[in-house]
C-alpha cells in the first residue's frame, strides 16, 4: 500500500494500520504518524483517541504509547486484521473438520470467524454463535440453520455474554466447538482476560463431542487472567506453525492433536 492510498482507508482500517505501527515502535507522535502515513494531524488525533478509548494505547502529550500485557482489551476490528494470513490458514484447516449435518458452535473470537468463509458449501449444518459479527457472516450460508445466543453485548469484542447465555448453552450439545483464547500455557492451559468469555468457552467445551482451539503461534507461552480449561480437555489445537518440541510432547501427553 502506498502513502496516497492511506487517505482512502476506512476509519477502522486506518486505526488498525496505526495500531500496527504503535505495536512495533511502542510510542509514536501525531506529527510522526502524519508524515509517515500522509494523513492530516487532526485525523491522526481522532484515531489515537479512538484507540485510547478502546484501551489499546494511552494518549501522551503529542502522541500515544502502547498498552501491553496479556489482559489488555483488544477491539474486535483490531484482532480481525492482526495475523490475518495466519488466521485464514487456521480457518481453512478447521473447516475440514465440519461435516454436512453437524451441530457446531463457533465462538465470538476473530480467529474462529475465519472458519466461516470456508464452510459455504456445507449443507444441513446447525450453527450457534455468541458473536455478533459471526452471526452476520453466517447469515450468508444456505441450507443451514443459524442460532445466536443473544445476551449482553460487549461492544469491544462484539460478543454476547452473561448468565442468560450460560443458561441457554447448557441445553445444547454440539458435535464440535471452535474457539480461541488469549493465551496457551503448558501449566495453566487456556486462558482469557475476560471472566465472561472464559465461562462461555468452558461451557461449550464441556457440551461438545470435539473441541478445537484455533490459535496462531503468537499465543503460545502466554497466560491471561481467567482459566478456561486444562490442555487435556480439548480434542485438537489448530495453529499456523509447528509448535516447539516441548509443546508437541506436552500436547501428545494430554492426548491433544496438533494441526497446522
Amino acid at each position: 500500500m502506498n502513502n496516497f492510498e492511506h487517505e482512502n482507508l476506512m476509519p477502522s482500517e486506518r486505526q488498525s494500520l496505526i495500531f500496527e505501527i504503535i505495536k512495533k515502535k511502542k510510542a509514536v507522535s501525531v506529527q510522526g504518524l502524519s508524515k509517515e502515513l500522509f494523513i492530516n494531524e487532526a485525523t491522526i488525533r481522532r484515531d489515537l483517541n479512538m484507540l485510547a478509548k478502546s484501551g489499546m494505547v494511552s494518549r501522551t502529550h503529542g502522541g500515544a504509547v502502547l498498552n501491553e500485557g496479556p489482559d489488555s482489551e483488544i477491539p474486535f476490528f483490531i484482532r480481525q486484521t492482526a495475523h490475518e494470513k495466519e488466521k485464514s490458514q487456521i480457518g481453512e484447516t478447521a473447516a475440514e473438520f465440519i461435516k454436512n449435518g453437524d451441530t457446531v458452535f463457533i465462538d465470538s473470537s476473530s480467529t474462529a470467524s475465519f472458519v466461516i468463509p470456508h464452510i459455504t458449501q456445507k449443507n444441513g449444518l446447525k450453527i450457534m454463535t455468541n458473536g455478533a459479527k459471526a452471526a452476520i457472516m453466517l447469515s450468508s450460508l444456505y441450507n443451514c440453520e443459524i442460532f445466536c445466543t443473544g445476551g449482553k453485548l460487549r461492544e469491544n469484542s462484539l460478543s454476547f455474554i452473561g448468565d442468560s447465555v450460560l443458561s441457554q448453552l447448557k441445553n445444547f450439545h454440539f458435535d464440535s466447538v471452535f474457539f480461541s483464547c488469549r493465551g496457551i500455557d503448558l501449566e495453566y492451559g487456556f486462558t482469557d482476560p475476560d471472566i465472561n468469555e472464559a465461562a462461555i468457552r468452558k461451557t461449550v467445551i464441556g457440551n461438545s463431542a470435539k473441541s478445537f482451539l484455533l490459535a496462531d503461534s503468537s499465543k503460545f507461552g502466554t497466560v491471561s487472567f481467567c482459566r478456561i480449561s486444562a490442555l487435556e480437555n480439548i480434542t485438537a489445537v489448530i495453529t499456523d506453525n509447528l509448535p516447539d518440541r516441548i509443546w508437541k510432547e506436552r500436547l501428545k501427553e494430554c492426548g491433544v492433536s496438533v494441526y497446522y
